[in-house]
């Protein structure tokens, strides 16, 4: 990890043992309320709250480990949607040797749209199955089914059982954000915002990296080794299956559920790993109810309530602006450097490892400017870089540089989304608010798959770009139009939906 995320994960380290030496004063039978007053935690006499608790675990091997866990789910994600970059423009002459070529571009445009359309649909299907369930089943199944099914592509005779099952391999990759969610709800504030970008960013990366080594390896041997492609593509997917015996549920979950002795033995077991002394008799507070005599309101009525309607709709608006941009630049990227006769793969690995200082400077600024403002910067920087790439006339440095750096800034911005959906929602409708925007979004990733596989020259890929330019300016100001920033904010603050 970067020196600057390391200093992040320092940087309460003298609150924690404040508040450690409060917990062992409780324990050791002194006062509660001058417990209270030293630390500023708020600990009561029926109990802590769950962010409270969260904050004394600070950071350590447990949280590691569970980085490492819910990471991993980004790396298999990258592999599978950098898969159609490679794949889409080299399958269809296989699978449809006697097509016409429109019928071909037909085809390939119907691979790409259908993975949108499958997370689109699983992001809704696990964001309720995470709520409703827990995170870590939603998380379990939705891995196995981009393992097994991406294996069986490998055995595909046709394109039409091809693009059928990479369908469900998509609905599958719609519940990655359960392994967000589960990971958010278990880090202190102080680190939630940089964690979780360092750990999307840079498994995310991983993937891309894997993704594009294993192209240039199989589309360079003899003959168009897709088969071969895609069952190492799925490879990943299998083998995080191996760590779920080991994976924790969320305590937050188990608590909303009124399953308040398990959520207790979750953050013991945390604090265990950590070194961290809790209370034998440790009690959590109830979460907040509604109002007497109100009804329990459906999750999509409380995102669209007074409370969050506004930037419920802003959110939408900002994940379809991060998809039509990220996942431009990503599959439009190798077209556009092949149609200019430059190394597709070399060019597209670069852009890959850039992603990694769009990661560094995201997780040092969205806890020092907050997570409004990085996003805004994040996507302007983004806007800039991808007009210069849609130049197509500039020297083949300059775009290369462009690629790399609107890469890694869009993907930067999108990493803040990340951070922020889960932040801004209520635990009880958290995963499914994350899942609806991801299923908002998706919509713009069946138009960015036309947008990018319908180019047949450099000078249409470079309109292409364009568009992608303007999505990222657009994605900037919307973000300062975020009525809420999270910054600094508890997560058990917000459990009540709104009106």
């Amino acid at each position: 990890m970067s020196s600057g995320g390391m200093m992040m994960f320092k940087a309460s380290k003298e609150r924690s043992e404040e508040t450690r030496g409060l917990i062992e004063n409780r324990g050791s039978g002194a006062s509660d309320a001058v417990c209270a007053s030293l630390s500023g935690v708020g600990v009561e006499t029926d109990g802590m709250s769950i962010d409270d608790v969260v904050t004394l675990l600070d950071w350590g091997p447990f949280h590691w480990l569970l980085l490492f866990q819910c990471g991993l789910s980004w790396a298999c994600d990258a592999a599978e949607m950098m898969l159609l970059s490679f794949l889409v423009p080299r399958i269809t002459p296989v699978l449809m040797p006697d097509a016409s070529k429109e019928e071909r571009d037909h085809y390939g445009f119907l691979l790409s749209a259908i993975t949108f359309i499958g997370i689109w649909l699983g992001a809704l299907v696990f964001g309720r199955v995470s709520d409703q369930l827990g995170r870590k089943p939603g998380y379990l199944i939705s891995t196995a089914m981009v393992g097994f099914f991406g294996i069986l592509c490998s055995f595909a005779q046709t394109m039409n059982t091809l693009i059928a099952l990479r369908a469900v391999v998509g609905i599958g990759l719609g519940g990655v954000t359960c392994a967000v969610t589960l990971f958010s709800e278990v880090v202190a504030e102080k680190y939630r915002g940089a964690a979780i970008i360092l750990s999307i960013g840079a498994l995310w990366t991983f993937g891309c990296v894997f993704e594009t080594c294993i192209a240039w390896l199989c589309f360079s041997m003899h003959g168009v080794q897709w088969r071969l492609f895609l069952v190492l593509s799925a490879l990943p997917s299998l083998t995080l299956l191996t760590i779920f015996p080991w994976l924790v549920e969320s305590p937050r979950y188990y608590l909303v559920h009124g399953r308040g002795e398990e959520a207790v033995q979750v953050l013991k077991a945390a604090a265990a790993r950590n070194k961290v002394r809790l209370p034998d008799n440790l009690k959590l507070h109830a979460p907040k109810k509604p109002a007497a005599g109100g009804k329990s309101e459906s999750h999509l009525k409380t995102l669209l309530g007074k409370k969050y309607r506004t930037t419920t709709v802003l959110l939408w608006g900002l994940w379809f602006c991060s998809v039509i941009s990220y996942y431009g630049l990503c599959f439009v990227t190798p077209l556009y450097f092949s149609f200019q006769h430059q190394n597709e793969y070399a060019v597209t690995l670069l852009s890959a490892l850039a992603e990694i200082p769009g990661m560094v400077a995201t997780s040092y600024l969205v806890d020092r400017i907050g997570r409004k403002r990085t996003k805004a910067v994040m996507f302007s920087i983004g806007g800039i870089a991808t007009f210069v790439l849609s130049v197509s006339s500039l020297p083949f440095g300059v775009l290369t540089l462009a690629a790399i750096v609107g890469r890694g800034s869009v993907l930067g911005a999108f990493n803040d989304l990340y951070v922020y959906t889960p932040e801004v929602y209520p635990t009880s409708s958290r995963a499914f608010g994350l899942g609806l925007c991801s299923a908002v979004a998706r919509i713009a990733g069946i138009i960015v798959s036309y947008i990018s596989f319908a180019n047949e020259s450099a000078s249409e890929a470079a309109s292409a770009v364009l568009v992608y330019s303007l999505c990222s300016f657009a994605g900037a100001v919307i973000s300062m139009c975020l009525p809420i920033e999270t910054k600094g904010r508890r997560l058990d603050g917000n459990e009540v939906g709104g009106g």
